[in-house]
């Protein structure tokens, strides 16, 4: 009875069972990201459209423009991307200096290894060591530049 069945290829049989499909739903897209960059390395042809439609769709709301830019070229056939990629590369290059100059202060500071060591464990201790031994006023805004760029 078994003689009868068909043969099937190792490569059919992982496609039965790949559980990618399954896990992307439950998955951050800098989680999925690698995974699609690995399925694209399995596939010893051409990268498949639609990886590269995937990675596209996955990544176009980020700040990777020069990235999305050269899979929209890829998908479209493009030499030159638009020039709307180009001004959202303008747009994340000056949010990014933006935050720079406005986290500059506390970074300098928290390089210094005679600051560094001079943090406890206790944040409220180091806030206040901050404030009065290095003149940091507002430090709590300028933390949250830092955590949220």
């Amino acid at each position: 009875m078994a003689e009868n069945a068909p043969t099937r290829t190792p490569e059919e049989i992982a496609k039965e069972y790949d559980l990618l499909p399954k896990l992307v739903t439950h998955l951050d897209r800098h989680l999925i990201f690698p995974l699609l960059q690995f399925l694209e390395g399995q596939d010893e042809e051409e990268p498949s459209e639609d990886v590269t439609r995937t990675k596209y769709e996955l990544l176009k709301k980020t700040n990777m423009t020069d990235y999305v830019a050269s899979l929209y070229c890829e998908l479209e056939g493009l030499e030159d991307a638009p020039a709307e990629f180009a001004t959202k590369r303008q747009e994340v290059l000056d949010r990014l200096d933006k935050y720079s100059e406005e986290s500059e202060k506390i970074t300098d500071l928290l390089s210094r290894e005679d600051v560094v060591t001079g943090l406890r464990s206790d944040k409220v201790a180091n806030l206040e060591f901050l404030k009065k031994d290095h003149d940091v006023c507002g430090i709590r805004q300028e933390l949250e530049t830092i955590y949220l760029r």
